[in-house]
C-alpha cells in the first residue's frame, strides 16, 4: 500500500471518529473507497462550517476548497515520507516494514481548513 493510501486510510479511521462524536454516519458505496472518503469529507467539513463559523460568510466551495488542501497536504507528505523511508532503509538497514508514519489531523476553525503534521 502506497504512503498516500495509508495516509487517506488515517483519515478516514479519524473521520469515522469525529462522526461518532458529532452524530453523522459514515456512507460507504461501491463508488470505492476514494471517493468515499472524498464524499464523507465533503460532508464533514459542511458539517464543521455550519456548526462552527455559519455566520463568517464561508459557501459549500469552501468545503471544496478545505478536502483539496487536505489532499494535497497528504499528497505532499506521502512523497516526502516515499523519500525519507528509502533513506532510512538504505542508511540505518530497517525494514520498510518497521518504520510507522502516525499523521496528526487538526482544524481550523478561522480558515475552515485542516491541517497535516
Amino acid at each position: 500500500m502506497s504512503y498516500l493510501e495509508q495516509f487517506m486510510q488515517q483519515w478516514k479511521v479519524y473521520l469515522k471518529q469525529q462522526f461518532s462524536h458529532c452524530g453523522l454516519s459514515y456512507v460507504a458505496t461501491d463508488a470505492g473507497d476514494s471517493m468515499d472518503i472524498k464524499a464523507n469529507s465533503l460532508a464533514y467539513f459542511s458539517w464543521l462550517r455550519t456548526t462552527f463559523r455559519a455566520d463568517h460568510g464561508f459557501d459549500e466551495s469552501r468545503d471544496t476548497l478545505a478536502w483539496t488542501m487536505l489532499e494535497k497536504q497528504l499528497r505532499s507528505l506521502a512523497n516526502k515520507a516515499e523519500n525519507g523511508t528509502f533513506d532510512l532503509v538504505s542508511k540505518l538497514h530497517l525494514e520498510e516494514s518497521q518504520i510507522q508514519i502516525v499523521l496528526n489531523f487538526s482544524y481550523d476553525d478561522d480558515q475552515h481548513i485542516f491541517y497535516v503534521s
